[in-house]
């Protein structure tokens, strides 16, 4: 305590207060730790603390879909890169933090490629599980902005043509995004602007699967595919034919699509133009 007190230099009685930023980088630390509070995520913690977030679940023996709770203790890696700093917020009690994503290479999966696999069930086939949990406090989307189906800075445009033959669900275990419709081979393309964090099919029950990053809040993802036609890193125009629509992981031909704002799935239909 004296010494981490030193190093961000609090006097006795040692108080701290809400949005302090403490350095935890003391030197010749050889271990630091974090304690999950209300609104963290292991997306903003990685960021906070200089890690990655595939680090940190390694760390702290995370599995996916990578949960943390309000009032775990989490081990951060020693690091040589800028210092290691902490934003204090107010105590609560113990509730479930919803994951985030962050763009890094998963180790299996996850639905912004850091590696985890995601759960729930009966999303765009019955082994496929959604990318996001629709677990712990509820989540407050855009507001609705005339002319456009929400107000945010990415222009949304239909991945595909095609009935929606499956909408969105807030359950717990409901679809967290819509299934599309449409033939073998069919051109999947990309719904806005952005960059590919993830391409592959190790995210059991989505198949072969693009993760493209729009910005700091949205991400999208395009599942079941029959060809990948973009790789990791790839920045993509919006409308760019990014895939064949197919059947990998689900018992016929569709697209599974989904929107994610902050790290949470939101209803597409609320962000695509009217047909």
């Amino acid at each position: 305590m004296p010494t981490l007190a030193r190093h961000n230099g609090i006097q006795p009685p040692y108080h701290i207060f809400p949005g302090q930023v403490l350095r935890l980088d003391v030197p010749g630390g050889v271990r630091a730790f974090y304690r999950v509070r209300r609104g963290d995520t292991l997306n903003a913690i990685a960021r906070q603390t200089g890690h990655s977030v595939a680090d940190l679940a390694t760390l702290n023996n995370l599995k996916p879909p990578y949960r943390i709770y309000v009032g775990q203790q989490l081990t951060l890696r020693p690091t040589q890169d800028p210092p290691v700093t902490v934003q204090t917020t107010l105590p609560t009690s113990p509730t479930p933090v919803l994951p985030r994503t962050q763009e890094t290479r998963p180790t299996s999966v996850t639905t912004a490629g850091a590696g985890a696999k995601t759960a729930g069930t009966s999303t765009p086939s019955k082994a496929a599980k959604p990318l996001a949990p629709a677990q712990g406090k509820a989540y407050a989307e855009p507001k609705v902005q005339k002319n456009t189906a929400v107000n945010t800075a990415v222009a949304w445009q239909w991945p595909a043509q095609g009935p929606v033959i499956s909408g969105f669900s807030l359950a717990e275990t409901g679809n967290k995004g819509i299934d599309i419709r449409g033939s073998r081979g069919q051109a999947i393309k990309a719904a806005a602007a952005g960059k590919v964090v993830y391409a592959g099919n190790a995210l059991r029950g989505y198949g072969n699967l693009i993760i493209i990053k729009h910005n700091d809040d949205y991400l999208s993802a395009y599942a079941h595919n029959e060809v990948l036609r973009v790789k990791e890193q790839e920045a993509v125009s919006a409308g760019q034919h990014i895939a064949d629509m197919g059947s990998s992981d689900t018992s016929d031909v569709r697209l599974h699509f989904e929107i994610r704002y902050q790290g949470t799935s939101v209803d597409p239909m609320r962000y695509l133009p009217k047909r």
